[in-house]
């Protein structure tokens, strides 16, 4: 008989990943996307437009995506090791 442990071990799913894209034409460099990253996973680089520094700690909640004023920002959950929605070039 499995043990609780070993019962949540075999359960355990393996951690989503996010795709963070931002159309840099669009960015007026105003940093809130940065400023509510609760994970801290954007920076500002020299120009102070937001650069994805840390792209492994997103745990995809969209803030960035919300707040942008000009949707100059997206998230995408990564399936498979492809963000959803690419598809195969043929």
């Amino acid at each position: 008989m499995q043990t609780n442990e070993e019962v949540k071990a075999g359960r355990k799913q393996k951690a989503r990943e996010y795709r963070i894209d931002i159309f840099v034409a669009w960015c007026k460099s105003c940093g809130i996307c940065v400023a509510f990253c609760p994970r801290k996973c954007l920076d500002q680089n020299e120009d102070g437009s937001p650069v994805v520094t840390r792209p492994n700690l997103c745990i995809g909640c969209g803030w960035c995506e919300i707040h942008c004023p000009d949707f100059a920002i997206s998230l995408r959950e990564v399936a498979g090791g492809k963000a959803q929605g690419e598809e195969d070039a043929e």
